[in-house]
Parts: C-alpha cells; sequence; structure tokens
C-alpha cells in the first residue's frame, strides 16, 4: 500500500476543484517535476467543525475490551499515536466478529471500533493459509478499497477516508493488520448497522490492480462508546519566519487533538488569478520531524525539529498518519496525539516558539 508519500515542496489546489468537491467530484492528480514545485490538483472537502464545548461520553471497558483486539494495534508497527492512546484506555467498542471470503480463502477479523462526532476507527486484520497477503492492502486514499454503511432499512452511504490509516503486514503470519480511518458514524447511535469494504487494492512495482470482493460486519453502535468532540475557539494570531498565521480553533478528543490554521503563505496565485492551495512555511517545519519507519508507516524522527504540543511536562507528538486530510482552501489541519490536561497546552514550533493554546 502507498501510503507513505514523497516529500512534495508544494501542493496546489485550485478554487474550482475545492467548489466542485461539495458535489462530490474527485479529481485525478497532475504532477509537475523539475526544478519548479511539484502541483497537485485535487478535490477538498469542507472540514465541519462543530462549535461549543461538550463533555465526553465514554463508558469504562477495561479489560475484556483490551482482550478482545489485537494488540498489534497498541505496538510500535501501527503509526497512529491517538489509536494507541484510547486503545490503552480501554475505550472503543468491541466487535470481535470474523468473516470468511471462501472465494479468495481470507479469514477477516473485525475487531473494534471507535467513533466520535468528527471520524471512526475500524480495526482489522486479514489472513490467509493460501494467498500471498504481502501488497494486499485496504487502501481508501489512492487505492480502488470503498467502505459502505448500511443502515437496516437499507439505505448505502460511502464513507470518505480520514487521512491515510495505519497499516502492517507480518510475513510470518502472512496477516495485514490496519486501522481504517473514516468518516463519523455517530449519527447512527444505537442503530442497527453493517460496514461494508468494497474490493481490496493490490500493490505492486507495475501498479496496482483490485480483488474485487466485499467483507461486511453487522452491530448496534453503542451510544455509550461515542465521544463528542470539545471545540475551542482561539483566533490567536502569531509569526513564524516572517509569516503570519492564526489558530483558528482546538478540537479535542480522546483520539486526537487537531488544530485548524490558516496562513499569509498557504494560497497561491497563478499568472490566471486562479487559486492553490500550496504548503507553508509552517506546514514544512511540521513535516522537517517526520521520519518513515519501513513497515510501520511514519514516525517522529527523535531529535529534529518540528512541531509539537507540551502538555505540562510531557511532549505530545504530531500524528504523521493524518497526512493529507482534506480542510478548507487557505487552511491547514495540524494533528496530534491526544491529551487529557487540556487546561495547559501549548504549542511548541521549532525551537524558541512557544504558544499557550489558551484565550
Amino acid at each position: 500500500m502507498s501510503n507513505i508519500k514523497s516529500e512534495i515542496e508544494k501542493i496546489n489546489i485550485p478554487r474550482e476543484l475545492h467548489e466542485r468537491s461539495k458535489l462530490g467530484v474527485k479529481k485525478a492528480k497532475q504532477e509537475k517535476t523539475g526544478n519548479k514545485s511539484s502541483i497537485i490538483k485535487r478535490s477538498l472537502t469542507t472540514a465541519a467543525c462543530i462549535i461549543g464545548i461538550v463533555g465526553l461520553s465514554f463508558s469504562p471497558v477495561g479489560a475484556a475490551v483490551k482482550e478482545a483486539y489485537d494488540k498489534i494495534f497498541e505496538s510500535e508497527k501501527i503509526d497512529d499515536p491517538g489509536l494507541k492512546a484510547v486503545l490503552k484506555d480501554g475505550h472503543g467498542q468491541a466487535l470481535s466478529q470474523t468473516y470468511f471470503d471462501k472465494k479468495n480463502d481470507i479469514t477477516v477479523h473485525f475487531e473494534n471500533v471507535i467513533t466520535d462526532s468528527s471520524e471512526t476507527k475500524l480495526l482489522v486484520t486479514f489472513e490467509s493459509e493460501t494467498t500471498n497477503l504481502k501488497n494486499y492492502a485496504i487502501d481508501l486514499f489512492e487505492g480502488d478499497s470503498k467502505m459502505y454503511v448500511v443502515t437496516a432499512n437499507g439505505e448505502r452511504k460511502e464513507l470518505d477516508n480520514i487521512g491515510w490509516g495505519s497499516r502492517h503486514y507480518d510475513k510470518k503470519e502472512n496477516k495485514v493488520s490496519t486501522a481504517l480511518s473514516i468518516d463519523s458514524i455517530k449519527k447512527y447511535e444505537n442503530q442497527q448497522i453493517s460496514l461494508e469494504i468494497e474490493n481490496i487494492t493490490i500493490w505492486s512495482d507495475t501498479g496496482r490492480d483490485k480483488l474485487e470482493t466485499v467483507w461486511p460486519v453487522s452491530f448496534t453502535l453503542d451510544k455509550s462508546y461515542i465521544s463528542n468532540v470539545e471545540t475551542v475557539v482561539l483566533n490567536k494570531e502569531f509569526s513564524y519566519d516572517n509569516e503570519t498565521y492564526k489558530i483558528e480553533q482546538v478540537e479535542y478528543s480522546e483520539l486526537e487533538t487537531r488544530l485548524v490554521i490558516s496562513g499569509s503563505d498557504m494560497i497561491y496565485i497563478d499568472e490566471f488569478g486562479e487559486e492553490f492551495q500550496t504548503k507553508s512555511k509552517l506546514e514544512l517545519q511540521f513535516l522537517n520531524a517526520r521520519k518513515i519507519n519501513p513497515g510501520s508507516g511514519y514516525t517522529v524522527a527523535e531529535g529534529k525539529s518540528g512541531v509539537f504540543l507540551r502538555e505540562s511536562s510531557k511532549k505530545i507528538d504530531p500524528n504523521f498518519s493524518k497526512g493529507e486530510v482534506d480542510s478548507e482552501l487557505g487552511k491547514f489541519l495540524m494533528i496530534f496525539a491526544p491529551v487529557k490536561d487540556r487546561s495547559n497546552v501549548v504549542l511548541e514550533i521549532g525551537e524558541e516558539l512557544k504558544i499557550p493554546l489558551s484565550k
């Protein structure tokens, strides 16, 4: 699965494509190489932010649920620090269901589902005794895989990806573990629903292929396992490297800490007056601390300058598995692991700049 992206100096997204994305139009990527910065035209969806402070509503699950999923999801093999944090705290709704894809001799284990008002995590493992799964991926980002939610009355709706998700392949066991990040299913609380994974993407050196199949799981979404998002509106301005930025709001959840930031160097206007999203100096500083860990995705490069959060004396790492999460034109979503003490959080940029995330 190609979720390890090469560094791109600038990603420019025209306003026209951004507006058309509201109609569900997805455009192909166009890349330019050479001395000029790379440009990728792609659709954007407007980030829907719930304003207001809402209390969390997870109920304690404890050891029972902690034993109901594969411990690979708590290990260094998975590059989502927020997911590992909520699992270690015992959150999430255990599914513990197995589906056997007889045609392709693949056993699928649906392990756990975690959702809030922004996104859903679905933990899945699949293995086979005869089919080599090394290049098999549930790739919702740039592959042929899709995810649907199906209600009791038969309504079927596609769920978009939120970032890349996480994947690990165990060669010895011929087993794939994947943490899918998709649209929130919170609206279906207390309802009997099915989630359906359609098609498996097969990556190779020559490109990609797909395995046409459907892997379903049915369950009642338990309201007591759903977390809401606490949103703090800041509109706090600061300067970095001769550019001006504004932290518009901070969104806290059990899964992550998300900053919505606008800036003076986030929009590029070409000679025809067309507006594009571009990587800002702040985003490049954020990515400076990112490194590729083969087999485990993106992790933090120890000792490298970047952008971090500080919760009292504890450093909070970025969540690099949330690369290319859609945002509004001219805004950047900076995503970190969750924090527990939200009363004393500081944004640290490089070695000198420190910005309290309080009004």
